[in-house]
């Protein structure tokens, strides 16, 4: 009696551990920025940005809870690594670097990396028309590290300068500490509109990227929010609703990979 007692208390604890183990989770932190206009920003006390429209639609399709969690872009990777966030939503691309350490959802977009200049200047039309200038870029992105490799491979004599947010590297280009800024199109497009800088983009890309959401490896929850969170952003680019936060935010849509373009990694 007593044998069969335990036996079934066994079999009751396996099951509600299997149990658990097949639940799916219910709730995600994003670590996102604070004053990556229109990314993900803090104004008058408001978290906004394109990112946040791209979780409430998430949240919507599938049910999970969304927390963020704020901060300046290098200290975004620290908060998922740290395991204080299950991903981090700032327009991250994708990269070999970063596959290594991470693996990433569906890409929901796919950006070009482009030089800033004043628009005035005419003349540069091409990545290396910005030979023996002072360039500017946020710390730790990745349109910045392109460009070093593509000017070492090009022979271009640049000055790189890291800003550790791109509010501080818009006021240097402002004050012409330096000459050309490193930015993503879609953020420049918008800085450019909305006439919080006055500047054009270098008609050359520096490189396209897909931005996608980066989890933690070999880890059971990431990989269930990763599952998830690709299903969520298959969905929007069907259903037309992820191209609609791109439309409203910048007059374009990011969302689908152009034709016959590669693809940096």
């Amino acid at each position: 009696m007593k044998k069969l007692f335990k036996l079934l208390v066994v079999g009751i604890l396996f099951s509600f551990m299997n149990a658990n183990a097949d639940e799916m989770p219910t709730k995600i932190v994003v670590a996102s920025g604070s004053t990556s206009i229109p990314n993900s920003y803090i104004i008058r006390g408001k978290h906004t940005g394109h990112e946040v429209d791209i979780w409430n639609e998430i949240s919507k399709k599938t049910g999970l809870k969304v927390k963020f969690i704020t901060g300046e872009f290098n200290t975004l990777f620290g908060y998922l690594d740290s395991k204080k966030a299950d991903t981090v939503g700032n327009t991250i691309t994708v990269n070999s670097k970063r596959l290594k350490k991470y693996d990433f959802s569906e890409p929901y977009a796919y950006i070009p990396e482009k030089l800033v200049v004043h628009p005035n200047r005419t003349d540069i039309k091409k990545l290396k028309d910005i030979d023996g200038m002072t360039c500017g870029f946020s710390a730790g992105s990745n349109g910045g590290n392109l460009f070093k490799q593509i000017a070492k491979k090009q022979n271009i004599k640049i000055h790189m300068v890291s800003y550790d947010s791109s509010e501080l590297l818009n006021e240097a280009f402002r004050r012409g500490k330096v000459d050309v800024m490193i930015f993503s199109a879609a953020e420049v497009a918008y800085k450019i509109k909305i006439g919080f800088i006055k500047a054009r983009m270098v008609e050359e890309n520096i490189a396209i990227g897909a931005k996608a959401y980066p989890f933690v490896k070999n880890n059971e929850r990431s990989k269930k929010l990763r599952m998830i969170v690709t299903k969520a952003i298959k969905q929007m680019k069907k259903d037309g609703s992820l191209a609609k936060i791109y439309e409203k935010w910048y007059g374009m849509d990011f969302s689908h990979k152009p034709n016959n373009m590669k693809i940096a990694k």
